[in-house]
Parts: structure tokens; sequence; C-alpha cells
């Protein structure tokens, strides 16, 4: 693996919600993953739980990665993602989906600088806004290993025109400096963040399941 690089990798889960495609897929993974998926209800969240570890597993052989490299998954709709960094260093990402603005959300849990920036935006744009702040947030939390402990407004990001997002303020415990790279998916249907203390974050790679 080339050293001193973030890595992600995307893909799209669609053909796992064929039963067949699905039981092919279920049979490469692990048990814990495989009794996970089974435990779940619907077969969007048992494909999004398998095809997550099939990309961790493409990812990790392609990069040449070991398991003591960090590594990262999310899932959103039919988007699966998994990030792997270099040994020593942490990282983490996250997808979600673009649906509606949840202005409410944003009141309650981002900082007030936050919250300002998308409801001082017009239109479409305070919907952009809303979810590249929570993708951000989301993978600086599961970056620090802290994850939901930490609180959403506990640490501040500042978004500008034409720069990657900058951590602002974090809280007292998370002591590494942590860098960020946001992306969308092709049909911009879906918003990206990486989060990393390794500077060198990478655009995602596209994979088939």
């Amino acid at each position: 693996m080339k050293k001193g690089k973030v890595w992600t990798y995307l893909a799209d889960i669609t053909p796992l919600l064929e039963e067949e495609a699905y039981r092919k897929a279920l049979e490469k993974v692990p048990d814990f993953r495989r009794e996970k998926a089974q435990r779940l209800r619907f077969r969007e969240d048992q494909a999004q739980s398998v095809g997550a570890w099939l990309l961790l597993t493409t990812a990790r052989n392609e990069l040449g990665a070991s398991p003591e490299q960090p590594f990262n998954l999310s899932h959103s709709g039919r988007y699966v993602l998994a990030t792997v960094g270099p040994e020593g260093e942490k990282a983490g990402c996250d997808i979600e989906t673009v649906k509606r603005f949840h202005r409410e959300t944003a009141r309650r849990f981002f900082c007030p600088s936050e919250y300002d920036t998308i409801v001082n935006a017009e239109g479409e744009k305070q919907k952009e806004l809303f979810y590249r702040f929570w993708v951000l947030k989301e993978s600086f939390m599961k970056a620090t290993r802290y994850g939901m402990v930490l609180g959403l407004d506990s640490f501040e990001i500042r978004l500008e025109e034409g720069r990657e997002p900058v951590l602002m303020r974090q809280p007292e415990k998370v002591k590494e400096a942590y860098f960020f790279r946001e992306f969308q998916t092709p049909g911009a249907d879906a918003r990206i963040a990486v989060c990393s203390t390794c500077r060198q974050i990478l655009e995602p790679v596209w994979r088939r399941l």
C-alpha cells in the first residue's frame, strides 16, 4: 500500500438487492458480519451491511493493507463506503443520501455559527449545507473513535468557498490535528466526507460489488 495516504472506496449495493446475488455475497463475509446482516429486517439494510464489508475486503486486497491499519465504513441508501488509512493514523468517513433539510436538527445539535451558515443561505443551498455539515461532523466523530459521545456541538467546522473545511474548535480530549475532504456521488444524490489525521486524502475509487 502506498504510504501516507487515505484511500476511500465507493460502491452501489443495488445488485445485492436481488436474492441470488445477496446469497452469494453473504457467503463471502465473516460469520460475525453474516450474523449481523441476518438480524436486520429489511433487504436494503442487509445489503448495506454485507456490501460495506465486501467493499472493505476489496480495498484491503487491492491496497495490500494490513488489519492494523485504521478503517471505517458508512452506508446510506444504495451506497456503501469504506475508508482505509495509514498505520498509526486515524480515519473516519460518512455518506448521506440528500433528502430534505432538517432545520430543527441543525438548530438543536449544530454550533450556532454552523446553523447560521445554513439558514443564511438561500433555497436549495440550505439543504446542501446541512448535509455537508452532517457528513463532516459524522466523519470527524468516527475518526476520533469517540463517536456520538462527543456531541455534534462539541466541535465547530467552518466552510469557505473554494477551500477544504476547517476544524475551528475541537474537544479538549481530542489532541490531534484533523483534516477533511468532501466529495459527491456522480449524480449528486449523496454527500461524502472523509476525515483523518493524515493530510493526504484521496478521491473515492468506484468499485462494483
